[in-house]
């Protein structure tokens, strides 16, 4: 009911989180609990910005963005695929280190961006990205419109 493990619950419990009463060696939870539980953000909250950094040794950041109209009458269906990817564990973009893809709503027809950034101690050949970017292209070729895609590659000067 809570979508955690039962060990997460008792550590809950057991940090007074989330009250609950032993019952026959097992804990019971009242149900305005279970329905007013609200799990606190993951990892720490920040109280200021992150800097910005510079890589040492000469390592650098490269970044490749793509943005890319969506048919209009596909909207939805383009939504739903892509908040299928975490679950698929599809498109993964070898070496990257971290992988953006936004809805540009503000556009006419709609626009996603795609963001792909890799460190350059980690970056795959080329062959090896033409091909993860044709395999995405492929999979969502009946959503989005690749015949107008716009790509830049650049190197990141700075970074947080």
């Amino acid at each position: 009911m809570l979508g955690l493990s039962d060990k997460r619950v008792l550590q809950y419990i057991l940090a007074k989180r989330l009250p609950a009463h032993k019952v026959q060696g097992r804990y019971m939870i009242p149900t305005e609990a279970v329905q007013e539980f609200q799990q606190r953000p993951h990892g720490r909250i920040r109280t200021a910005p992150t800097p910005w950094r510079i890589y040492r040794a000469g390592a650098s950041v490269r970044v490749q963005q793509i943005e890319v109209p969506a048919y209009p009458e596909r909207q939805e269906d383009l939504r739903s695929k892509l908040q299928a990817l975490p679950q698929e564990q599809e498109h993964l973009f070898p070496g990257t280190m971290q992988r953006y893809i936004c809805i540009i709503e503000q556009s006419e027809p709609v626009r996603i961006s795609i963001m792909l950034i890799w460190k350059d101690t980690e970056l795959p050949d080329e062959s090896v990205l033409e091909k993860s970017l044709e395999s995405f292209k492929t999979d969502f070729a009946g959503l989005l419109d690749w015949r107008s895609a716009r790509i830049i590659v650049a190197q990141a000067i700075v970074h947080t």
